[in-house]
């Protein structure tokens, strides 16, 4: 498609002042495994979105908020006690969890010859190995609302140890609860070997449903094992959905001998055991015998739909999206070191076979390594993979064990938890939405869901997004199948050391596709866009990827995004290994706003000086882009100072501009500075801000927009006013002193200092801290302070700050602060960090002069001034200010 060329135009201060915020979001929700139901049976007109997930993980949110402003202050999780518990015993009253599960309500089931029998009382705890507890193995549940029993109906899995697992099923008349225990569901490790809570060994299958569900009267021999989980599933992560006929599945197991379905009873949403299973092996129907590991169908267990042979997989996931039933899986560890991912296969029915684009079964017939760098088998569509966009504030890891949902206006969305790579195991709720490419395979969107409109049927039926509008500067993620997770030590798995970070390239205005180093774009590369539709397909390295167009919101901004996310058809490679698999591998393209993004930049580039500063050593020029711009440096005199190298060439005045491109547009900003390798360095004044105005930002959210680097031997001043809401006296800025920025390896923070006489860190120590607060007006005295700070780093390490802080009434209190910087690095960052509360010095910028002239004064000059307003001598080097203008004093 020939597009007409984009030309060069030039943007001032103005065009970009005020082009974007940054967002911090203060209510996440930390709920592993996250499953979502969607409650519109309350209040129709204001649906509820509700999860829940392992340990009593659980929150509620609203469609309105995106999905990012959680509330699980209604439940009280794995707690002691009985005070907002989320379970009653079956006359209504509030019982502790761990009482939950030893007396079901249910007393009589059909047996497999539909007759009604007795239904003795399986109590869930006694069954779990000896020595387990119900807390800590609650793990992932799944939420339905049966609509012929009229109720919410909880899926409960116990796990533990040896396989001696059960799921079981609450019902409530509120999402919310509470729960009360009804009956089982399905159980496993009944081999008569391992010991349990409440029973023996010996014979512990008559505790289950065996008999009920086949008519046995002795354990067959294929339970009668020790090996379980080579053979048979660990009833655990059930999966509970409706098919198009109205018939009720549950999908379950995990690693162990595989992934199962079983069909339920809709009327009773427990398992409808008239619904018998063959015994079969490999599809075919076999004389039950000893154990065999490519068993396809069981009698008790139903069918095999996935996994299998002890292979990795975990939390199950169906639903019907399109024309076909979409089987989520987790493959992997779940810690952010063990390669954790989501991969999807999909059938027209919902007993499957479900397989993956290749045509590849999600059943495995013999053990193979499928995830982390040294796989051997990539089945499964990979859904995504750790990465960090330049927003976000760290990357996002081992994101799995999903839920999906398709809402009322037919769009389609994946849940599910990620982990971080900040050498924590912490988890928080991820929404992202679903498309359907031209093939009919799944794509997730770059961004987390932010209100976008688009569905699958306008996506193939209406070019919503212009033709004019796609070229431009794109950043490029694509994920790889064998991508390397790596733990910092052998006793630290908290820490990923490897996720997919993005790289520029341009879609042209021609159909070309150009990139930088590494995006894998060659000089064949193109895209092309299906008229009267938002697909769109791209060309990379004879690859083709068939994507979607789709408008979002780049992710912690408000910054417009047209979004590209694509999967590779049968043009990639199978060949299996590290980067060289390219077969159905997602891909994700995304180009912000020109203005927003050009901006962002500005304020992100760590500049090591100010206008009209006097620099005396090699300075490190930032280049790098953010959000798909691109960074230049020029110098006026190449003589005095080279912009290639960042060096000191010479002596004198010179004017060093950056440049910054995108999207055909280009901004510069100059810099007026005075070079002498002699010369002392003038004190650079700072004027931080915080990224949200924002006075209920929670704690390590809500950062200053810059960092701000110290060498050793320099100092710097920082002015800003501070707002809080008063609540604490935390409730106001921090300084933190650390060896880098955020979220880079080996981060490691020399000290936090606060603004009420407090701190931490590995250089901390409170006695060299010193105020003269009054503490009974410092909330009210903060708010609205004016804040004068001087940092500064000497050569043998040591650190000093000193602050003036001015109330709104005027009282002066005076705040100071050393620390000794452990081995005295040649330099620190700088950063500020508030919560609930905010910094802003951007009122204090000095402003109105406009024009820099060569030194001309005359003998009746008056005073001179640097930029920061302070009064100097003649003796001063750089850009000084004299009767209203600036000169450059040599």
């Amino acid at each position: 498609m020939q597009m007409p060329a984009m030309a060069q135009n030039s943007l001032t201060d103005a065009d970009i002042a005020d082009s974007y915020t940054t967002r911090t979001y203060n209510h996440r929700v930390s709920c592993h495994d996250p499953s979502i139901v969607v409650d519109n049976v309350t209040n129709p007109a204001s649906p509820v979105y509700y999860v829940y997930g392992s340990h009593l993980g659980h929150g509620s949110t609203t469609a309105a908020s995106n999905y990012q402003d959680w509330d699980s202050s209604w439940g009280a999780g794995e707690a002691a006690g009985t005070a907002n518990s989320l379970f009653a015993n079956s006359d209504g009253t509030l019982i502790n969890f761990a009482n939950a599960y030893s007396t079901q309500t249910v007393s009589k089931v059909k047996d497999y010859q539909g007759n009604m029998v007795n239904f003795p009382n399986f109590d869930a705890h006694a069954w779990q190995y000896t020595g387990n507890s119900v807390q800590g193995m609650e793990w992932a549940p799944d939420i339905i609302y049966n609509t012929a029993m009229g109720k919410w109906c909880l899926y409960m899995s116990l796990n533990g140890d040896n396989w001696c697992s059960s799921i079981v099923m609450f019902t409530s008349d509120s999402p919310k609860g509470p729960w009360t225990y009804q009956a089982p569901v399905v159980m496993s490790g009944f081999s008569g070997r391992f010991d349990h809570n409440g029973y023996g060994k010996a014979d512990d299958w008559k505790k289950t449903d065996l008999a009920i569900a086949t008519g046995a009267t002795a354990l067959p021999q294929r339970y009668n094992i020790r090996n379980w989980g080579d053979y048979w599933p660990n009833c655990i992560d059930p999966c509970v959905f409706y098919d198009d006929a109205g018939n009720l599945w549950m999908t379950y197991g995990s690693w162990s001998g595989g992934i199962f379905e079983l069909k339920l009873d809709a009327q009773t949403g427990l398992r409808d055991y008239t619904h018998k299973y063959d015994y079969e092996v490999n599809g075919t129907v076999a004389t039950p015998g000893a154990a065999d590991q490519n068993c396809t169908s069981d009698p008790y267990f139903g069918r095999k739909i996935a996994g299998g042979c002890y292979v990795s997989g975990e939390g199950s996931y169906v639903q019907k999206i399109g024309d076909y039933y979409f089987l989520f899986l987790s493959y992997g560890g779940l810690n952010p070191s063990q390669g954790y991912q989501i991969r999807i296969f999909r059938s027209t029915s919902p007993e499957g076979p479900f397989t993956d684009a290749n045509g590849t079964s999600a059943r495995f017939t013999s053990y193979a390594l499928n995830y982390g760098a040294h796989a051997t088998d990539n089945r499964g569509v990979l859904l995504m993979d750790g990465y960090q966009w330049q927003t976000m504030p760290k990357g996002e890891v081992a994101q799995g064990h999903n839920s999906a949902f398709v809402d009322d206006k037919g769009r389609a969305f994946v849940v599910y938890h990620t982990k971080f790579n900040d050498g924590t195991y912490g988890h928080e709720v991820r929404v992202h939405q679903l498309f359907l490419n031209e093939d009919g395979w799944l794509v997730a969107s770059p961004y987390e869901f932010s209100g976008s409109t688009a569905t699958n049927s306008a996506i193939a039926s209406t070019a919503s997004v212009a033709d004019a509008e796609i070229p431009g500067d794109y950043q490029f993620i694509r994920h790889q199948y064998n991508q390397s997770h790596a733990q910092v030590s052998s006793s630290d798995q908290a820490t990923t050391a490897r996720l997919k970070e993005p790289v520029n390239i341009t879609l042209n205005a021609d159909g070309t596709i150009t990139g930088a180093a590494g995006s894998g774009v060659n000089s064949t590369s193109k895209w092309t866009r299906k008229a009267g539709t938002d697909f769109i397909t791209l060309t990379v390295n004879g690859v083709e990827y068939k994507g979607v167009l789709v408008k979002e919101t780049t992710d912690y901004t408000d910054i417009p995004s047209l979004s590209i996310a694509a999967l590779s058809d049968n043009s990639g490679s199978k060949g299996v290994g590290q980067g060289s698999y390219t077969f159905a591998q997602e891909v994700w393209a995304v180009k912000a706003d020109t203005k927003p993004a050009i901006k962002y930049t500005l304020d992100h580039l760590n500049i090591p000086f100010q206008d009209g500063a006097t620099i005396n050593s090699n300075v490190n020029l930032p280049e790098t882009g953010y959000l798909g711009t691109k960074v230049k440096w020029t110098s006026s005199d190449m003589n005095v100072f080279d912009s290639d190298f960042g060096e000191i060439t010479g002596k004198g005045p010179v004017t060093l501009t950056v440049e910054i491109d995108k999207d055909g547009y280009a901004y510069k900003k100059e810099y007026s500075l005075y070079v002498d390798k002699n010369a002392k360095p003038s004190t650079p004044v700072y004027y931080p801000e915080s990224q949200q105005k924002d006075l209920t930002a929670a704690w390590w959210t809500n950062f200053s927009k810059q960092y701000y680097t110290l060498k050793k031997g320099t100092d710097a001043e920082f002015k800003f006013y501070n707002y809080s809401d008063k609540a604490e006296n935390w409730d106001n800025w921090c300084l933190v002193a650390a060896n880098g920025e955020r979220n880079t390896a080996g981060y490691t923070e020399y000290f936090v200092l606060r603004n009420d006489n407090y701190g931490w860190g590995t250089c901390y120590d409170a006695a060299n801290q010193s105020s003269a607060f009054n503490w009974d007006t410092f909330k009210d005295d903060m708010d609205g302070s004016l804040v004068d700070m001087k940092c500064a780093y000497a050569t043998d390490g040591k650190f000093t700050m000193t602050s003036t802080i001015t109330t709104a009434a005027g009282k002066v209190y005076n705040y100071s602060f050393s620390a000794n910087i452990t081995d005295a690095p040649e330099q620190t960052t700088l950063f500020f960090v508030n919560e609930k509360s905010y910094i802003d010095g951007s009122t204090l910028v000095p402003t109105g002069i406009t024009t820099v002239n060569s030194d001309s004064r005359t003998a009746k000059s008056s005073a001179l001034y640097n930029l920061a307003g302070q009064r100097v001598n003649r003796n001063y080097r750089g850009v000084v200010i004299e009767n209203g203008r600036k000169y450059i004093n040599r």
